[in-house]
């Protein structure tokens, strides 16, 4: 993850003039979210998925690349993020929840 963080930032360092705020960049991930929900839509519309041109691949990489943009604009490490969630949800579920 911090691999794909760096290259992002170094992607946004070196090929854009100017950076869209923050909160620009929330709604960037939320289109994206949209766009990804739209091709699963899509895909669970028809039985047979090869019919239908989605790329939902793409979409979910489009979804973790503007994901890892916002970490980024917070200097959130998603590896540690990632771990903190990780054991919240392994104590939740050895408390029953």
């Amino acid at each position: 993850m911090r691999e794909l963080q760096k290259w992002v930032k170094e992607d946004w360092d070196k090929k854009s003039k100017k950076k869209p705020d923050r909160h620009l960049q929330l709604l960037y991930l939320f289109e994206e979210l949209g766009e990804m929900s739209e091709a699963i839509r899509k895909l669970g519309a028809d039985k047979d998925h090869k019919k239908i041109n989605v790329d939902l691949e793409g979409e979910l990489g489009d979804v973790l690349i503007a994901l890892v943009t916002v970490a980024n604009n917070y200097d959130i490490d998603l590896d540690t993020a990632v771990l903190k969630s990780k054991k919240k949800i392994i104590k939740r579920h050895q408390s029953g929840l």
